[in-house]
């Protein structure tokens, strides 16, 4: 999509997916004062692939891009990721702002990310940042010990990591319903 000047879009992408999930996202940021949020959660089980790529474009002065990727995938599941922000001739004073993490719930599941700033402008600012890595053993351990199994630990951490970006839905029936299916697919 196009967007002109002092547009605000505010993107949020729920992937529970299919067995082989394709997302593409593309923002032409082209006015000045634009504000691009791209929200994603995604669960993968079993041998579900999820491929994300987003791009975004800033030509406007003034203008953000902030992009928010949590996961979570167990089993065999696989993710690739490839995010773009690419500052172009004209975006002066523009920020733009890429963070990933993958959370692995098994020795089997695959997690690659590959973020990218490109950058034909100066005064600019761009941040990325990827990681991937399994639950955390100290909060798994202080959980259980507070009378949780070790599968309604990490359907809570799960949620944890997941809930900034649930909690900017506004549909309450639909938060509820999300939450439900991370239920489900981590049963």
């Amino acid at each position: 999509n196009d967007f002109g000047e002092n547009a605000k879009i505010n993107y949020t992408i729920v992937d529970f997916g299919g067995k082989h999930s394709i997302t593409n996202y593309y923002s032409n940021l082209q006015g000045d004062n634009c504000d691009n949020q791209l929200n994603t959660i995604y669960l993968g089980k079993e041998n579900q692939v999820f491929d994300l790529n987003y791009i975004g474009e800033l030509r406007g002065k003034k203008s953000n891009i902030d992009i928010e990727v949590q996961g979570a995938l167990k089993d065999t599941s696989k993710k690739h990721f490839k995010g773009t922000i690419d500052f172009k001739k004209g975006a002066k004073k523009s920020k733009g702002n890429e963070n990933e993490y993958c959370m692995l719930l098994s020795n089997k599941a695959k997690s690659i990310a590959l973020p990218m700033l490109l950058c034909t402008e100066e005064d600019v600012e761009g941040n990325h940042s990827t990681a991937s890595g399994k639950v955390d053993a100290k909060q798994l351990f202080y959980l259980m010990t507070r009378g949780l199994s070790y599968k309604e630990a990490v359907k809570l951490i799960v949620k944890a990591n997941f809930q900034k970006i649930i909690d900017r839905i506004n549909d309450e029936e639909l938060r509820n319903v999300i939450l439900k299916e991370i239920d489900k697919k981590l049963d």
